[in-house]
């Protein structure tokens, strides 16, 4: 959210916002109890408004990738793929579980 973090990530990095609908958010803080800003009386409505807050910011991102509930390895994958793209590289192939 800061402007001069922002900043730095720019001149030396890519941005990649993982976005994640409300209800897939709910679901993960249902499941951990560690998310301080959501300790209040009514989670739900604070996740809201930091959501309508935040995004906004987090839409500048140079990469956004859908974050959903599928395996943590979809998502590696599409993230690699936007960043070949976002870069001009290549793809590597699916190697599954083979080793280098």
């Amino acid at each position: 959210m800061n402007a001069d973090t922002r900043a730095a990530i720019a001149s030396k990095g890519i941005s990649i916002w993982l976005n994640a609908e409300f209800d897939v958010l709910m679901k993960r803080i249902r499941r951990r109890h560690d998310r301080p800003l959501l300790k209040t009386d009514d989670p739900a409505a604070t996740l809201r408004r930091l959501m309508q807050e935040r995004y906004p910011c987090y839409a500048l991102a140079d990469l956004t990738v859908q974050s959903r509930d599928v395996p943590h390895d979809k998502i590696v994958d599409e993230i690699v793929s936007m960043l070949a793209g976002h870069l001009g590289a290549p793809v590597a192939p699916d190697r599954g579980d083979c080793a280098p």
